[in-house]
């Protein structure tokens, strides 16, 4: 009986071991995957959730699939990071320790846009600065041959594919022009969404301290493989 209980604990330890062993190996292959699909300076973090690993690889489905980005290049655009929650992923094993194609049913995603891709789409001279938690443009506006200081909160939006910029609480310094309508012009500013990585579909955008951060999520989302671009 000894011997068997002996025998027993070794194989729980030997299975466990080849649990952790075979999810590393998984979450390890699908980062290098995405990141040579996508191109990425450095492998995003990838972490498949549910207990045990084993149990999930067997039946080539997982509940819920961690992914996140450094930093991103997609259409010109950088994207500080994109952090996908993908659930009920799709994958054999054989699969995905081979040539992997991992579907998701769906996910949902958080986009992080820094403000310098803001930043560079303004006048030369005004930028993008935290106050007191929230964004401003500031800086000296140049209008017919004069330098004027401009500050303006900022309120962004999407519609139809499209990012518009909207300058706020926009205040002038003193000259001797009426600047305050060219001001609020110039500093307004839109641009084309980018198709994000896994083939997502933008849900809503917010402006935060540190970057706009785009919401999106998709169905049937080709993680790995397939169409990204779908």
């Amino acid at each position: 009986m000894r011997k068997f209980l002996v025998f027993l604990v070794f194989l729980l330890i030997m299975v466990a071991v080849a649990d952790r062993g075979l999810h590393y190996a998984a979450q390890s292959e699908i980062a290098t995957r995405v990141g040579q699909q996508y191109e990425m300076a450095s492998e995003p973090e990838v972490t498949i959730g549910g207990f045990p690993f084993l149990t999930q690889a067997i039946g080539g489905e997982y509940s819920e699939i961690h992914i996140v980005t450094g930093a991103i290049t997609v259409e010109d655009i950088q994207l500080e990071r994109v952090d996908v929650t993908a659930r009920e992923v799709r994958a054999p094993l054989a699969d995905l320790l081979t040539e992997p194609n991992v579907v998701a049913g769906s996910a949902e995603a958080k986009v992080m846009l820094p403000y310098s891709e803001l930043q560079r789409r303004l006048p030369e001279g005004i930028v993008i600065e935290n106050e007191n938690g929230s964004p401003r443009m500031t800086g000296d506006l140049a209008e017919g041959g004069f330098s004027v200081p401009v500050s303006a909160d900022l309120e962004v939006a999407i519609e139809d594919d499209t990012i518009t910029v909207t300058p706020t609480d926009l205040q002038v310094g003193e000259s001797q022009f009426d600047i305050a309508s060219v001001a609020q012009e110039r500093l307004t500013l839109s641009f084309p969404v980018p198709q994000l990585p896994f083939g997502l579909q933008v849900t809503g955008i917010e402006a935060l301290p540190n970057g706009v951060e785009v919401s999106a999520e998709g169905t049937d989302v080709p993680l790995v493989g397939g169409d990204p671009q779908a």
